[in-house]
Order: C-alpha cells, then sequence, then structure tokens
C-alpha cells in the first residue's frame, strides 16, 4: 500500500496553489491538484493570521491527524495542501476532522469501498 509523501519544497506549494483547485471551510482551506502517477503526497500549513507560533504549530499538528485517520481512504495521483484558517474558537480535533472529512468528499478525493468496514472514515471518527 502506497503512503502519502510530504510536500517540502516551495515550488511544490505553489504549483497546487497556482495550477489546482481549492475548498474552503470554517477550519480548513484544501488545495489539491491531480497528478500523473500513484503517488499521493501532502503539505500542512498555517495561516499566519493564527497569531503565535504555539497556536500554528497546533493546528499544524491538528490537520496531520486528522488527515493520518483518513489517509487509507484518500486517492492516489494527488497533490494536497490543508490551510489552517483562524477562527475565534480553539479547534480541536473533534471539529477539525469531520470538516476534514467533508472537504475530501466534496472534492471527489476519497475512494468509496462499502464493503471494507474497517476501513469506513466514518468509523474512525471519534465523537467528543
Amino acid at each position: 500500500m502506497l503512503t502519502t509523501d510530504p510536500l517540502r519544497k516551495n515550488y511544490e506549494f505553489s504549483r497546487v496553489y497556482q495550477r489546482g483547485r481549492f475548498i474552503s471551510g470554517r477550519y480548513v482551506v484544501l488545495h489539491y491538484l491531480k497528478r500523473h502517477g500513484q503517488l499521493k503526497r501532502l503539505g500542512v500549513t498555517a495561516s499566519r493570521k493564527i497569531s503565535g507560533s504555539v497556536q500554528r504549530n497546533r493546528m499544524k499538528r491538528l490537520l496531520r491527524e486528522s488527515y493520518r485517520l483518513v489517509e487509507r481512504d484518500v486517492k492516489h495521483g494527488f497533490d494536497m495542501v490543508l490551510v489552517g484558517r483562524d477562527t475565534s474558537d480553539a479547534p480541536d480535533l473533534g471539529r477539525v476532522q469531520p470538516e476534514l472529512l467533508r472537504l475530501l468528499k466534496r472534492a471527489g478525493l476519497l475512494d468509496q469501498r462499502p464493503d471494507d468496514k474497517q476501513t469506513t472514515v466514518e468509523s474512525q471518527i471519534r465523537p467528543q
């Protein structure tokens, strides 16, 4: 099974921003770009409007964990960038995870595997 590789270079992020599409939510903006091959790559960043490095790093950790929970159901062949947004309330995994799932569904980036109950995304979401 292929895992998700990281986006690290500035030009990789720029390519997704400029050539790709995006969907916005309250806590997350999902940028995505179709690519050739079976690789899926992810970049995580937080808006500079989130004041303080502690809050920005917390948002990035929440985004990485939210993605980790749904990683096996995300389609291959895409570059994705998750951008954490500034909000008045403090986000937690119980808020960010369902939103990321909704954005991935709207973008058509989730594999549909109804026969395999262990890999369904909804079973991995923990209510908090």
